[in-house]
């Protein structure tokens, strides 16, 4: 299962660098992917920088059929997972925390 999530984390960085043309998803970072035992669907975690974390979940839902089907040309399972975006807070807080300990 691990090894799948890193692939599946890996293809995705991949193709955001490689084939997506919208500026608005450049800052952006998957910072983990979990798969369901079954293999049918994936929560894919990601944070951004400067933008505007609904846009980017709207823009994320309306990109997964096209972020499906290049998984499904590049990784070799029985079924493509059904993908799932959710914003990763934790490395915003983590950078958030070092700030306010550096003030102290």
């Amino acid at each position: 299962m691990e090894r799948i999530n890193e692939l599946i984390r890996r293809e995705l960085t991949l193709l955001l660098r490689t084939s997506i043309k919208d500026p608005r998803l450049c800052d952006m970072i998957i910072t983990d992917v979990l798969i369901s035992r079954d293999l049918s669907s994936a929560k894919v975690f990601y944070t951004v920088i400067k933008e505007d974390k609904k846009m980017i979940e709207l823009l994320l839902d309306k990109a997964s059929g096209f972020f499906r089907i290049h998984l499904s040309k590049t990784i070799d399972l029985r079924h493509t997972p059904v993908l799932r975006f959710i914003f990763d807070s934790s490395p915003n807080t983590g950078i958030r925390i070092e700030q306010l300990l550096s003030k102290l």
